[in-house]
């Protein structure tokens, strides 16, 4: 522990947050950088770094940070330059690789897969018995093996057991073999599954029960001996054991007889259900993207019920909502604007040809501009201006990652024909117009331009440049070599020597491009409101960029009262000042109050930018001085006092995060722009935290990687950023727009046929089960099992399983199409009410009640019966067979009537179980088999002598009815009474099918009302910003605090307004 307090001087960042940086969130805090004071970095970790910082000369001397300009296409004359990068870059990391292996006699090949020929058996055993329920069914055939315990065969346990393990082992090789065709590839995520966790508690409380249930039978059985037993000369099996041991010995055959209400086929049919509903997704065409042959891909089978249950969608932006394809429309050269459809004579037209481009070979053809006067200066070369603005754009780009967070532009120094160095910048303008000379004739007029092209909505970048002397180049070329080859904080040299030489720039004009939407981005977004999803854009750009597309995807619209980082700043100060006169000694105990921030109704949103976000949630950093660093001894008390004070700060922090999670989830949208990567994630992080909600969070690029990661289901966009995000994620496909397909279809079919398959499941095998209990009250609580041994082996593997399979693969209850039309049915999802305590709770009671039915109208009809030929078939052989029949035709009658879409498939699958059971029923008691096997089928002939007797047909009979009749009028009744939303839609879907399909209600844009300029332009449709080509203004003041809290009505808005 370190015992030394540090006494240094520090200051804290300006104490109004500025929109327009983005925060340096992803920093150390002051306990992480002392704690990396004293750590040793690791030998190899440290020569990974020294041979990647090795390489980072050579890539900056050709060129340098280039963050924040958009994806170009490299320019010829870089190709060799790049081309030796690389080429360098795989010498060093063979270098590197050849090294490891020496040391460690490893390599660096990525391996994804966990079998081989020879492992793959004996492993993948092994990982299926670390599985709990494996290994609690293999103990329970152990159990079996002991004659003194169990009354049921051994193989009713292995047959099943071997089927599961078979089962799971062919699905697991063939995911090994994907993964060994995979092994470039980063394909492997441990993925946080809520839906399994709550599965499992169940079988967990189950098992609490069938405890609790053997013992009180093995308690009975025990005080049986003791009444009953010990004088019954006829029980008596020449062991001289007590009643208590003989009780003992019946709660663990009471464990085996009755371990079918947890079965071991319940695990393998989810997982089947979960690998054909993830197929299912990689199937749908309508989710295909046939411009980059692109099919929708579910990356894992666990988390498809998960889609059908999100509150809360965390989306990144460039990529993801837009096309991330920039076009050029318009620039400004030496204080002119170009771009307007004009001629060659400066005379504008409404309509006018488009340039043709023919005569330069390296034109894309899919390029449209309209201005011919710009073409004509550029062929005359007339205008040096105009020369120097184009030859900047061909030069001065990189594909090059940088690796700081701030704002940086992005350079190139060349030099000239006639000798001259000159350095081309291009970037932000607020980064520009920092390093810009005092004298610059065009400042003004490019600023005038940049607020044009930004009410257009249009993509900004300025662009300059700076005469170099040979001998001012030389001496800071000599800084730029020694801060390359610097061993520590080597980025921090290197942005000092940059510093330097971009000053004094000369203003050459700026560049206007626009990024479009991609298509069905707004209807997408409008759907998933109406599903009560609440949508949360997460983006590294400007406010007004973020929203100038809020307003474009239809999160804001012109009844949306927005606040900002102030204006929630000042509500959470209020409420964390409130929150501590309400505290005291008698806080806790009082019970809590839940206080909305705003009014009822009204629709809201947040904006708010990285800065605000620090600043509210108490994460922002202070930076240290190196100028003071005493380090003195602390004493006891000071240590105790500094430990206190920390836990105060951290509950304080922690209510003003609740507070803020509070606050934003009151809002319609929420909208958090320049933020890290980190900030991201921190905020799905509180979303999860403090709402128990769960979460997904799409994204296209590496930056989107730690949301993706962090939130309960990751989507990975497969655009135009690579594959690091897609890789990260459980889902992929290539438009924002299939969103809405996965989520209101697959996902909402998956949670409902995963919860009737679980309330069935239950259901079949608590009226399965529980004939065993009540059939103990009359044989001296003895462990005798009410069916033959080989229909308890069957049931759940061939009796009952198909039908329920097919219902959790191909059940549903409306179509895709009236799933989309109608997005509020996946509220069921969200509230999780088809399966819950409540619901869980009435499969068992179902399963009880059918369970006393199957038994005690047997019995009754069975007492002092006499058959057609004078003989009583009251025997145990045929009412075996008679409860069984029952069962059989009862439970699968029973999912006939829980499946809602009926297909051949289903009704094969119903009848065909029942058909099965009675053709190996037959074939089991057949004379034949007895002979081949007598010791494992008793039963001869107990079938054709029973199913003969009429009375036995018309009890079967009678014991179906009465159990599946209540079940038939309670549906009616409440499909009549209390319809859900699908009743209702089921009702009148022949009218609705008729009816015409949604329409998007009209787009609605808003311009921001200051004057900073958007980092991006947003389009609508294909083309030429139709939306904003009429320059019509619709600036809007903002509402006073007062206002927002106390009405924040659209009413008042209006009236502000006018």
């Amino acid at each position: 522990m370190n015992t030394e307090r540090d006494s240094q001087t520090t200051f804290e960042e300006d104490s109004q947050p500025n929109d327009e940086v983005v925060p340096y969130s992803d920093d150390e805090t002051e306990d992480e950088l002392e704690d990396q004071e004293s750590t040793v970095e690791p030998e190899q970790n440290q020569a990974n770094r020294e041979a990647e910082e090795n390489q980072e000369p050579f890539r900056k001397a050709f060129s340098y940070r280039d963050s924040d300009t958009p994806r170009n296409p490299i320019s010829v004359m870089m190709l060799p330059v790049l081309g030796a990068a690389l080429l360098l870059e795989e010498d060093l990391g063979a270098t590197i690789q050849s090294e490891h292996r020496e040391d460690e006699g490893q390599n660096n090949a990525i391996k994804t897969y966990k079998y081989n020929a020879f492992t793959f058996l004996p492993l993948n055993l092994f990982e299926q018995f670390k599985r709990a329920a494996n290994m609690y069914f293999l103990i329970l055939l152990i159990l079996q093996s002991i004659p003194q315990i169990s009354t049921l065969a051994w193989y009713t346990t292995l047959v099943p057991l071997l089927l599961v393990l078979g089962v799971t082992a062919i699905k697991d090789l063939v995911d090994d073999v994907a993964r060994h065709k995979m092994d470039r590839e980063v394909n492997n995520r441990t993925c946080e599954v809520i839906k399994d966790g709550s599965l499992n508690h169940h079988p967990v409380k189950i098992f609490i029960v069938l405890i609790l249930i053997s013992a009180g039978l093995a308690i009975g059985h025990a005080y049986w001996e003791a009444q009953v037993g010990n004088y019954s000369w006829y029980l008596y099996d020449g062991q001289d054991a007590t009643p208590s041991y003989r009780g003992f010995l019946n709660f663990w055959g009471y464990i085996i007889v009755l371990n079918t209400m947890v079965p071991i086929s319940l695990y393998v049919s989810v997982e089947v259900i979960r690998l054909g509903q993830s197929h299912f997704i990689n199937w749908d065409l309508q989710m295909y993207y046939s411009e980059k042959d692109t099919p929708a891909k579910a990356r894992t089978t666990t988390l498809n019920e998960q889609l059908g249950q999100i509150h809360y969608i965390f989306s990144d932006k460039t990529g993801t909502l837009t096309q991330n394809i920039m076009t050029f429309k318009k620039c400004c050269i030496n204080g002119q604007i170009y771009g307007d459809h004009r001629d060659a004579s400066q005379h504008n037209h409404n309509k006018i040809d488009q340039v043709d481009f023919s005569w330069n070979t390296f034109a894309d053809g899919k390029f449209a501009f309209y201005d011919h006067y710009l073409i004509e200066q550029i062929q005359s070369g007339k205008e040096r201006e105009v020369q120097h603005f184009f030859f900047l754009l061909a030069v001065c780009h990189t594909v090059m990652v940088d690796r700081n967070d701030g704002e940086c532009p992005s350079g190139t120094s060349v030099r000239t024909p006639e000798g001259n160095i000159r350095l081309y910048c291009k970037g932000a303008d607020t980064v520009i117009y920092e390093r810009l000379h005092r004298m610059n004739p065009t400042k003004q007029e490019t600023q005038d331009a940049l607020d044009i092209f930004a009410s257009e909505t249009l993509r900004t970048l300025c662009l300059c440049y700076k005469e170099i002397e040979e001998k001012e180049f030389a001496e800071w070329n000599k800084k730029f070599m020694a801060a390359s080859v610097a061993s520590t904080n080597r980025d921090e040299a290197l942005d000092k020597v940059y510093e330097e030489i971009e000053k004094d720039l000369i203003l050459l004009g700026a560049t206007a491009i626009e990024d479009k939407l991609q298509d069905g981005v707004p209807e997408t977004i409008s759907k998933l409101a109406k599903a009560d999803i609440k949508i949360w854009v997460l983006t590294g750009d400007k406010k007004e960029t973020a929203e100038n597309i809020g307003f474009a995807c239809e999160l804001l619209t012109e009844d949306t009262t927005v606040c900002y980082g102030e204006d929630i700043n000042s509500l959470l100060h209020t409420r964390m000042e409130n929150q501590r006169n309400r505290g005291g000694v008698y806080a806790k105990f009082a019970p809590p109050v839940h206080e909305p921030f705003f009014p009822s109704g009204g629709n809201r949103a947040l904006i708010i930018t990285g800065s605000w976000l620090n600043e509210i949630l108490l994460e922002k950093k202070t930076k240290k001085s190196k100028i003071l660093n005493l380090k003195f001894p602390r004493t006891e008390e000071e240590r105790r006092m500094r430990t206190q004070s920390k836990r105060r700060l951290e509950a304080k922090k922690e209510q003003r995060q609740k507070n803020f999670v509070d606050l934003a989830c009151e809002c319609s949208a929420v909208i958090c722009c320049r933020v890290t990567p980190k900030q991201k994630a921190m905020v799905v992080d509180l979303v999860k935290r403090y709402k128990k909600a769960i979460t997904l969070a799409i994204g296209d690029g590496a930056n989107d990687v730690n949301m993706i990661k962090t939130a309960h289901i990751g989507v990975g966009i497969s655009g135009q950023e690579g594959m690091q995000a897609v890789m990260s994620s459980d889902y992929s496909f290539a438009q924002f727009r299939y969103l809405q397909r996965l989520l209101l279809v697959h996902g909402r079919w998956s949670y409902i046929r995963m919860c009737k398959f679980l309330r069935y499941f239950f259901y079949k095998n608590f009226a399965f089960t529980l004939v065993h209990f009540w059939y103990s009250f009359f044989n001296g609580y003895s462990a005798q099992t009410a069916y033959e041994d080989w229909f308890i082996t069957l049931y759940n593997v061939l009796y009952s399983s198909l039908p329920v399979l097919l219902m959790g693969l191909l059940d549903q209850d409306v179509s895709d199409k009236l799933s989309l039309r109608f997005p509020r049915l996946y509220v069921v999802g969200q509230r999780d009410l088809l399966f819950n305590y409540r619901r869980f709770f009435v499969s068992l009671l179902h399963g009880i009640l059918t369970s006393m039915i199957l038994f005690f109208i047997p019995f009754g009809a069975y007492l002092q019966t006499v058959g057609q030929d004078g003989e009583a078939p009251s025997d145990y052989q045929s009412f075996a067979v008679t409860i069984a029949s029952a069962l059989v035709i009862t439970v699968n009658f029973q999912i006939g009537l829980d499946t809602s879409y009926w297909t051949f498939v289903n009704a094969f699958s119903i009848f065909g179980s029942i058909a099965l059971y009675f053709g190996i029923m037959f074939d089991f008691h057949s004379a034949g088999i007895y002979v081949l096997f007598p010791s494992a089928f008793q039963f001869t002939g107990t079938a054709s002598n029973a199913l003969r007797q009429p009375y036995i047909w018309l009890t079967i009979l009678l014991t179906v009815a009465v159990c599946l009749l209540p079940v038939v009028a309670i549906r009616f009744l409440s499909m009549t009474i209390w319809p859900s939303e699908s009743d209702k839609i089921q009702k009148h879907r022949k009218r609705l099918k008729a009816e015409e399909q949604w329409q998007r209600r009209q787009n609605v844009f808003r311009r921001g009302a200051s004057s900073r300029r958007s980092g991006y332009a947003f389009s609508h449709q294909r083309g030429y910003a139709d939306l904003i080509s009429t320059g019509r203004s619709i600036r809007k003041k903002r509402s006073p605090l007062d206002a927002v809290v106390a009405e924040g009505t659209a009413e008042y808005r209006r009236t502000v307004e006018s």
